[in-house]
């Protein structure tokens, strides 16, 4: 009897030990926080994904597509919120490749200098006069 309970409480100790190893080594991993926005209408389809950091995000990718074959232009661009509320757009990001075309880009940073609480991704077809545009819901950041 003796002998039974001590090799449980080896095994007990062997097993404690083993998840504490696994605890903390996954304690030291950080999964990246990563955002993805889409916005559509008539003419447009735009999609966004991105890393976040507290002041922006990196390592973003953009889309847009024409679906339209009238002749007008499309874009794509990001606005974002920064935690004292004030809201920026981005640079325009066009395809002027016509009927069924998709442009994109990789590689996209974006420093605010200041912290970041969300943005959103907006497409436009570039028609006469004022542009019309399609906005995605605002996607928060959880860096901050």
């Amino acid at each position: 009897m003796k002998r039974r309970i001590f090799g449980n409480m080896r095994r007990a100790g062997v097993v404690t030990a083993a998840a504490a190893v696994a605890l903390l080594g996954s304690a030291g991993i950080a999964s990246a926080a990563t955002g993805e926005a889409y916005a559509s209408g008539p003419g447009v389809f735009g999609s966004a994904n991105w890393q976040w950091t507290k002041s922006g995000w990196t390592n973003g990718n953009a889309a847009v597509r024409d679906t339209s074959c009238d002749g007008n232009s499309v874009y794509i661009r990001f606005q974002v919120k920064t935690t004292s509320g004030s809201v920026y757009s981005t640079t325009p990001r066009r395809n002027g490749g016509g009927c069924g075309s998709t442009s994109s880009w990789g590689g996209l940073t974006y420093d605010a200098g200041d912290y970041v609480s969300g943005v959103r991704v907006v497409t436009c077809v570039d028609d006469y006069g004022d542009d019309t545009c399609y906005y995605s819901s605002w996607k928060d950041n959880p860096l901050t």
